[in-house]
């Protein structure tokens, strides 16, 4: 039996029980294009079929779908106020006193260091801006009001649309 694991929703990996991977099933009638049919791409070659029951003849077993587990690191359940915080860090201490109005907070009773919650973009050394998750007071003063800082957001779409007009 060939198994189906959902990539988007009309785009699947095929592979075996034992998770030998088979190819890559696109089937244009559950997509949003004007394309119909299956398409079947293997390591070598496109197969093109009108059904899925084509495909299964071709495979010589059913094809059955599988719901995978999947997580999300852009997903977080913790929050300071509207604003996200890793589901790692412990929260001590919060204050409502920063300039920014939306709290930091501290990762443990001894650390002396506070961190404002929330997705930024930081520019590093090479120019290069990466996301992260919840930043510290530190540099926040350090990077406020230059082009080396941008945030807080409170999605991580936020985050990535920001960082495309960049």
């Amino acid at each position: 039996m060939a198994v189906l694991k959902k990539l988007t929703d009309y785009s699947f990996i095929v592979e075996t029980e034992t998770q030998e991977k088979l190819g890559i099933m696109v089937n244009y009638d559950e997509g949003t294009s004007e394309r119909t049919g299956i398409d079947f791409f293997t390591s070598t070659s496109r197969l093109s079929f009108s059904t899925v029951a084509e495909l299964e003849k071709v495979l010589g077993e059913p094809l059955t779908y599988k719901e995978s587990e999947t997580t999300d690191s852009t997903d977080v359940s913790k929050a300071l106020g509207d604003y996200p915080i890793n589901d790692t860090d412990t929260i001590h201490d919060i204050q409502f006193d920063d300039p920014l109005g939306i709290g930091t907070f501290r990762k443990s009773n001894r650390s002396k260091k506070r961190f404002y919650p929330g997705w930024w973009l930081v520019k590093g050394e090479n120019g290069t801006y990466s996301s992260r998750l919840t930043l510290s007071v530190d540099i926040y003063n350090e990077r406020n009001n230059t082009d080396a800082l941008y945030g807080p957001f409170k999605t991580y779409m936020d985050v990535t649309y920001t960082l495309k007009q960049l």
